[in-house]
């Protein structure tokens, strides 16, 4: 168990004013068995009207409007987290997460990948495919910016061998769902300063479990999770439509710190 506090900054500058601009945002944690948030809010400059709702896979959503013209959006989250990723509980996993996606439909370089990692598997338990395959990806992909995008899938990730954590995910979910083995997406933080993280959750017959395949490592209490869904297109952190023909920049900090020895303390 650990407690973690963090803070996550999301700038947007216009090239030209802009107006009537909706957005959607999943930036604040939920609590789950597995975290329980302690407090958690969101700051947004120029004020807006917000209100919050819930959508088909349990995240949190922020949903708001700007009528005004403005050339800039800014928001801030800010929280603190008790996690513990041990505590999944039982449950058994939704058969939508068994079967292909917008993003992770399998093509030849999936299906190919998939049958030569597993070749020599033998009869090994989901958690452990799951395993064998995320080695496998974060051996053969290269981990690059700005050779991928939201519009990658996963069959096109891995055929260009590299990309970014949103990438690997997707290959990942790709393969374990050709590999019978229930995977979701998993959008959050991690212990550290840089920008937001994507995960997968797998089945192991009676838990979903973290596997983290940019990192290949098992997801530990250093994660904050923030959205889930089939795919990235499910549980986009930030989505907005406004009017205007503005060209925009978007700038993201994210910063995550273990204050658990410093709760502890507290406590004594």
């Amino acid at each position: 168990m650990k407690v973690l506090s963090f803070s996550f900054e999301t700038r947007l500058r216009f090239s030209e004013p802009v107006f009537d601009h909706d957005f959607v945002l999943r930036c604040l944690p939920t609590s789950s068995p597995s975290q329980t948030v302690l407090e958690a809010q969101t700051i947004f400059d120029p004020r807006a009207t917000v209100s919050r709702q819930c959508d088909g896979f349990g995240n949190l959503l922020q949903v708001g409007r700007l009528e005004a013209p403005h050339k800039r959006f800014e928001f801030i989250s800010a929280g603190t987290v008790v996690t513990e990723a041990d505590d999944a509980p039982v449950e058994e996993a939704h058969p939508i997460f068994l079967r292909p996606s917008q993003m992770t439909e399998p093509g030849q370089h999936i299906s190919d990948f998939v049958a030569d990692v597993l070749r020599v598997c033998g009869n090994v338990g989901p958690l452990d495919k799951a395993l064998r395959l995320s080695l496998a990806i974060h051996e053969t992909c290269s981990y690059e910016k700005g050779t991928t995008d939201v519009r990658t899938t996963a069959e096109e990730a891995l055929a260009q061998r590299r990309g970014v954590c949103q990438d690997y995910a997707h290959v990942l979910v790709s393969c374990c769902r050709l590999a019978g083995v229930p995977a979701r997406y998993v959008n959050g933080f991690m212990v550290g300063e840089g920008a937001t993280h994507a995960w997968v959750e797998v089945h192991d017959g009676s838990r979903w479990r973290g596997v983290d395949p940019t990192n290949d490592c098992q997801v530990t209490d250093d994660y904050i999770v923030l959205s889930r869904g089939r795919d990235f297109a499910d549980c986009p952190i930030e989505v907005g439509v406004f009017i205007g023909g503005a060209r925009q920049k978007q700038t993201v900090r994210v910063t995550v710190t273990d204050d658990s020895t410093v709760e502890w303390a507290g406590q004594q």
